[in-house]
């Protein structure tokens, strides 16, 4: 119903694993279970620091330096955050 000729098309997917509440999480089979508290104050913080210096500012180290990918938005609608019926939606079973 979308398709145009003349346009060149490329095929894309995306999955979505593992998605569970934050009160839910996997346990720990073998060595001591993180300290929860701990970890979400850390992300916290890396989260502050972004959302105040800009993207990547600090990001953790087994990220890695280099960015290996990025994401192909010239195709993306300009409307992206403003149609509610242009944003994807992922349900849980």
């Amino acid at each position: 119903m979308i398709f145009r000729a003349g346009y060149k098309y490329k095929k894309a997917g995306i999955m979505l694993i593992d998605l569970r509440p934050d009160t839910q999480r996997q346990g720990v089979l073998f060595g001591a279970d993180p300290d929860r508290a701990r970890s979400v104050r850390a992300m916290a913080a890396l989260d502050s620091l972004n959302e105040r210096f800009g993207r990547d500012t600090v990001h953790l180290g087994s990220a890695g330096l280099v960015r290996r990918w990025a994401m192909l938005s010239e195709n993306r609608t300009p409307r992206y955050t403003t149609n509610w019926q242009e944003l994807p939606k992922a349900l849980a079973h």
